[in-house]
């Protein structure tokens, strides 16, 4: 079993419009709201595979509802936690002319100490049934910054491994715990290390000093340029399936389609660069939907079917 744990999660609404412009007026020919925030997209995609997935974290308000049905409604099972408040609304509005999506993220409900505790005894039921639990996003308010930390020093030890999608203090705390799988993208990672990782040396040496920093297998997404891997001291570069442009509508949840896929693959058996091929497909088949996370098994195979070169580097 999967779980996936969305501290901050959220009603994502869609909108496509012919142009986006500051200051004018806009209609929207189309408007989509899914339960979101990057756990959850991750649920949604690893669902559409075939996998039993379990969506956790905290829920609020009347939008915290909407979340919560959403996913069952979609086959997902839940195991939120209700707070007080009201969760956020994410807004993408997707500019068809330019191709660019321009986001507008609430914050969300303040969280403390008493919610966190309730989220370690809910994630040790379900991580002592679980092969991955995976954190995903940013943390809400009122958590400290090694919240993420705490949550993998405690479902660790039901042998469950834990994945981290998340960046800045919150990586770095977490790091200290091992995590099985880190997930950082290009502009994290130069964040955390502090220097640029433009070039394949310099990716090489951010991959290894992730390694060292505490993360046993690191996962450095790159975007249209594919990702690098890292597992232990050996490190491969595996290419993105190639798209036109023009059946690209929505590149908001790739990185979190393609999480997904990853570990499905492990789940399956596969290689890590299988796996990461599985989850490159799942990346590139999300920016042929409108939603975040929304792929077809057969959007899927179609991307399998093309050329994604893996070279080992070391």
């Amino acid at each position: 079993m999967l779980v996936t744990v969305t501290l901050n999660a959220a009603i994502d609404k869609t909108y496509r419009l012919s142009h986006f412009r500051a200051g004018e007026l806009h209609r929207t020919r189309d408007v989509l709201s899914l339960p979101g925030g990057k756990g959850i997209n991750v649920a949604r995609v690893a669902k559409t595979l075939g996998q039993e997935v379990v969506a956790s974290g905290f829920v609020a308000g009347h939008n915290g509802r909407f979340i919560a049905e959403g996913c069952v409604r979609e086959g997902i099972a839940t195991s939120f936690i209700e707070v007080n408040g009201e969760s956020r609304l994410c807004l993408a509005f997707l500019d068809e002319q330019e191709k660019t999506v321009t986001e507008v993220l609430e914050p969300g409900p303040v969280l403390g100490e008493e919610e966190l505790n309730l989220l370690q005894e809910r994630l040790v039921l379900l991580g002592s049934k679980a092969q991955f639990v995976v954190f995903s996003g940013s943390l809400p308010a009122g958590l400290p910054a090694n919240a993420y930390a705490t949550l993998i020093r405690v479902v660790a030890q039901t042998g469950a491994k834990c994945v981290l999608d998340t960046s800045g203090q919150a990586l770095l705390e977490a790091l200290r715990e091992a995590p099985y799988l880190i997930k950082p993208n290009q502009p994290e990672t130069e964040a955390l290390l502090g220097f640029s990782v433009d070039s394949e040396e310099a990716r090489c040496r951010a991959v290894r000093e992730l390694h060292a920093r505490g993360a046993r297998h690191v996962l450095l997404s790159l975007g249209e340029e594919g990702a690098l891997f890292g597992a232990g001291s050996q490190i491969w570069r595996i290419a993105a399936s190639s798209l036109p442009a023009n059946e690209v509508k929505n590149t908001v949840g790739c990185g979190d389609s393609m999480l997904a896929g990853v570990l499905v693959g492990r789940m399956r058996d596969l290689n890590w660069p299988d796996a990461i091929q599985l989850g490159m497909a799942c990346g590139a088949a999300n920016t042929l939907s409108f939603g975040a996370g929304m792929i077809t098994s057969e959007d899927v195979q179609r991307m399998l079917r093309q050329p994604m070169p893996v070279e080992q580097l070391g």
